[in-house]
């Protein structure tokens, strides 16, 4: 098992580079309600090292319901304002067993969200959500 750890560690040295472990990671969590009915809850976490630019997060839907992975697909800048934040359109990958099952697609500008779309990868369906301010920050979760 030993062997197999050093492994995982050596490799991930290779891909991330030396500075791996040299960064603090941030997070970010987000909750959301769907706009159409405001039953769907949605908890959104973030993650951010700069120091090996890395990305990821997971979402999750009620309080009882299993994290599903998110991947970074892109970030872009929308708009660029003189004297106020820029609005980046951010795009995650959700992440099933063996492939994309969906696309969670974010609009923001500062620490404000304007909107959040997720689109099924199957299914084609769009949903639509708003930020709700309704969190537990003892625990680090959505208050649903």
């Amino acid at each position: 098992m030993r062997v197999v750890k050093n492994f995982s560690v050596s490799i991930l040295s290779l891909v991330f580079g030396s500075n791996l472990f040299a960064g603090v990671p941030t997070s970010d969590l987000r909750c959301f309600t769907d706009k159409a009915t405001q039953k769907t809850k949605l908890e959104m976490k973030v993650f951010f090292d700069e120091a090996s630019n890395w990305s990821g997060g997971y979402v999750k839907y009620g309080k009882n319901k299993p994290p599903i992975s998110i991947v970074l697909q892109s970030t872009k800048t929308i708009d660029e304002n003189e004297g106020r934040p820029s609005t980046f359109e951010t795009i995650w990958l959700e992440i099933g067993t063996n492939e994309a099952t969906g696309k969670y697609t974010t609009v923001t500008q500062g620490a404000k969200y304007y909107s959040l779309e997720y689109i099924g990868r199957k299914s084609k369906k769009t949903y639509m959500f708003d930020e709700s301010t309704i969190r537990d920050d003892a625990s680090q979760s959505c208050k649903w």
